[in-house]
């Protein structure tokens, strides 16, 4: 195996770990009365060093667009803790290439609320973690006082 194979299989091992460690604490979560458990999985999420969002196949590949959905009436960033949970949507809703990839942006954790609430103001109603069975979502106008919440649940910090 090259040494390129096996960074590429360091990844994917990481990224599959990544995505069982979410779908563990999700599970957890729901064990837990709900307060506890928003409070688990928001510390997991905001610990992240960086949240993913998917990118919209276009005409223009130099020009890539984040994909926003509508669920209810209402504007969702779709974001996702892992590449993992990403391809997954992404197959599972035809968002790939003519080619067959996958586009994922990462951001930080901070810079990405940041981003979020300045498209919020223009009618984004919220974000929805790792869509499906083991998702969960948030209004963005939530996320700071989730953020704080949590801190101060967990001690002051988030790691």
């Amino acid at each position: 195996m090259t040494q390129e194979q096996e960074r590429q299989e360091q990844q994917v091992r990481g990224a599959a770990d990544l995505a069982a460690h979410f779908d563990v604490t999700v599970e957890q979560a729901r064990e837990l009365p709900f307060a506890e458990g928003q409070t688990l999985i928001w510390k997991e999420a905001f610990n992240l060093d960086s949240w993913l969002i998917l990118m919209q196949p276009s005409d223009n590949p130099q020009q890539p667009e984040p994909f926003f959905g509508n669920i209810d009436g209402q504007g969702w960033a779709f974001l996702f803790t892992d590449p993992m949970h990403a391809q997954v949507f992404a197959r599972n809703n035809q968002l790939v290439t003519p080619g067959g990839n996958v586009m994922i942006a990462k951001m930080q954790v901070q810079p990405m609320i940041n981003w979020l609430e300045e498209i919020g103001e223009s009618g984004l109603y919220g974000v929805r973690f790792n869509e499906g069975e083991q998702g969960w979502f948030s209004p963005i106008a939530n996320l700071r006082d989730m953020q704080a919440y949590v801190e101060e649940r967990t001690g002051g910090g988030l790691e």
